[in-house]
């Protein structure tokens, strides 16, 4: 059993720059309405992305600044209630072993990139996948999340709030990318 949801991109930049708000909004299935907010809060140099929706399980992720969105640098899932511990291993060579890996409600999960591209990617447990894309531009831009198996609310709540995530660390090309710009950006501050 695979379906395709949609989700479509907003933005609210009333106000100070500071307060400007971005996401993606839509109707998933049964589960009803689901949003993302990026950033929902903003704590010094630490963002937060936050999902909730009609059934889904208010789900937020915070981590190091890395434009709008937070990174996988210092970055703290929460779940409900429940802190979710995070374990990646930034030196692996390949997609596989670059994934995400947590566990929520004694289940498995692994966040994988699943091409070189930065929008490509799938959130597995056992009997689930729920791969997830960006695509188009500007204000035609749309988030895709395709569910292969029987997914329940937090498998959607966890792959909708990585969509609000800077994933780039994933792939080997990303991190390099994301290291060369942090520390063009930290040299700055001696300029």
């Amino acid at each position: 059993m695979q379906q395709t949801y949609t989700l479509d991109r907003w933005e609210n930049r009333s106000g100070h720059r500071l307060t400007w708000k971005f996401g993606y909004r839509g109707t998933v299935g049964e589960f009803g309405r689901i949003e993302v907010v990026y950033p929902a809060r903003r704590h010094g140099d630490r963002h937060v992305t936050e999902v909730s929706g009609d059934t889904v399980p208010t789900t937020a992720f915070d981590g190091w600044a890395y434009g709008r969105k937070p990174s996988l640098y210092m970055g703290e899932l929460s779940v409900g209630t429940a802190g979710i511990r995070l374990k990646r291993n930034r030196w692996a060579q390949t997609r596989a072993g670059r994934a995400l890996r947590m566990q929520v409600a004694g289940r498995e999960y692994r966040y994988v990139a699943t091409s070189r591209r930065h929008r490509d990617r799938a959130l597995m447990r056992s009997g689930v996948e729920i791969r997830t894309g960006r695509h188009g531009g500007g204000s035609r831009k749309k988030a895709t999340l395709t569910v292969i198996g029987a997914a329940d609310a937090t498998d959607l709540a966890l792959a909708a709030v990585l969509i609000g995530v800077n994933t780039r660390n994933l792939t080997r090309g990303g991190a390099v990318r994301t290291f060369f710009n942090r520390s063009l950006n930290w040299l700055e501050v001696f300029q």
